[in-house]
């Protein structure tokens, strides 16, 4: 099996390696920082299946209802949105250094 990898810089580089659905992305530059927030708020899959057993599931439909509930609030364009999004539920990102992430799809884990 061949994995696709690509580095991106601009934002316009990174919507269309996300619409093409790379298998690795290399971001550097502009996009950074929004990817670090991103990380920061990602559960690796242990605690993810946690959280939906000891809840018994319900935590995953309360956690998807105030997922909702917060983009509506949220200030940014529908674009940056669906960026966020697309990362968050398809790749697991993981540090490379300080101005540069690799973003993996997920199911390539499996």
């Amino acid at each position: 099996m061949v994995i696709e990898q690509v580095k991106v810089r601009t934002k316009a580089e990174l919507i269309t390696a996300l619409d093409k659905k790379i298998d690795e992305i290399i971001v550097e530059g502009d996009f950074t920082q929004i990817v670090a927030e991103i990380k920061k708020g990602q559960l690796n899959d242990t605690e993810s299946i946690g959280f939906a057993i000891g809840s018994g599931g319900s935590g995953v439909l309360f956690e998807y209802g105030i997922s909702k509930l917060m983009e509506v609030f949220d200030l940014a364009s529908k674009e940056d949105k669906k960026l966020r999004r697309q990362i968050e539920r398809l790749y697991t990102i993981k540090y490379l250094k300080p101005d540069a992430f690799l973003l993996r799809l997920k199911q390539l884990d499996y």
